[in-house]
């Protein structure tokens, strides 16, 4: 039985515990927070049990095998590391840390002391693992082009003058860097493991939701060899749902892979449609990512998404600020 110990009570922790539920031979054994509240409303929701509002404690005292890190972004770090001190392996929530530096710092302090994987779940959405499949098997031919967008509406303001995206994410307020480090990274991600190694070749940036520090639109145009790509991502756009929503169309020499609303096409040679019930399935990729970090840790295998590979992500997050330059207001 693999034990596992959570820190974060926060709204992804939800979904990272119910993804827990679905891994057979591992358990969640305690949970920490510095909101007892948070904590305790998490622990019975998903039946954990013991409660903590510190993390080391926490380690110490149960001892579990692995942690789940889904708390904020600012204390990645401090708590990858206490996890490593006390040899319990690691599986943090993106991003790893606030900068590609920290990052580096923190992999080279981890070194093999522990595994860890970064909970990167975009890439395990149903859509683009059969994407990648497409690709694999060779019916999409050599990838020549690719546009990403991602759309909502969540900081606008309702018909009740509220911002749901702010409510789901309060922490969104005050983010320096919001759309392309806490949304569109996940996209670039998924660019990188479909297409390969990407650079930065342009990037812009605006905000528009005066309720917001960061960027709410961004585009960021990528190049690889002998192929590009367009990110297009965009949080306050009209008519568009609260929750962020995907458009992915990618063009090979041999078909074209197509993911629009809930469904998923390849045209060309070989052809293929797929309907989701993306709402439904919200939490799958979450469990994905979770149980392949738990059957990582009883095999052996590689992560697919560990420091090494996350790292080059983080780098084309810190190259698109770089290229789009200082925050213009509108």
């Amino acid at each position: 039985m693999l034990r596992v110990a959570m820190a974060g009570a926060g709204f992804a922790s939800g979904l990272h515990l119910a993804g827990w539920k679905r891994v057979e031979n591992a358990e969640v054994v305690a949970i920490c927070d510095p909101s007892e509240e948070k904590a305790n409303a998490r622990a019975r929701e998903f039946g954990v049990g013991s409660v903590y509002d510190e993390v080391g404690a926490m380690l110490d005292a149960v001892k579990p095998d692995a942690i789940d890190i889904a708390a904020p972004m600012h204390v990645h770090v401090p708590l990858c590391l206490l996890a490593a001190d006390r040899g319990v392996h690691i599986l943090c929530q993106k991003p790893l840390a606030p900068s590609l530096a920290e990052a580096q710092d923190l992999s080279r302090a981890i070194g093999g002391r522990v595994r860890l994987m970064v909970h990167e779940n975009w890439r395990f959405r149903t859509q683009y693992r059969h994407v990648k499949r497409w690709l694999d098997a060779g019916h999409l031919g050599v990838p020549v082009s690719c546009v990403m967008q991602t759309r909502a509406s969540g900081l606008l303001q309702n018909g009740q003058g509220v911002r749901p995206q702010l409510e789901r994410q309060p922490f969104f307020a005050h983010l320096e860097r919001l759309l392309i480090a806490e949304a569109l990274i996940h996209h670039l991600d998924v660019l990188r493991w479909l297409l390969g190694p990407l650079r930065v070749v342009a990037a812009r940036t605006g905000r528009l939701c005066p309720a917001v520090r960061g960027e709410d639109h961004a585009v960021i145009l990528l190049a690889g060899e002998k192929r590009w790509a367009l990110l297009d991502g965009n949080l306050v756009t009209p008519g568009a749902p609260p929750i962020p929503s995907d458009r992915l169309e990618l063009v090979g020499t041999k078909g074209t892979a197509l993911f629009e609303d809930n469904t998923v096409r390849l045209q060309g040679e070989h052809q293929e449609s797929i309907t989701l019930d993306l709402v439904a399935g919200y939490g799958d990729s979450y469990a994905a990512a979770i149980a392949h970090f738990a059957a990582c840790l009883s095999s052996g295998a590689p992560f697919e998404t560990e420091v090494q590979d996350n790292l080059q992500t983080l780098a084309l997050v810190e190259d698109a600020y770089a290229i789009a330059g200082p925050l213009q207001a509108q």
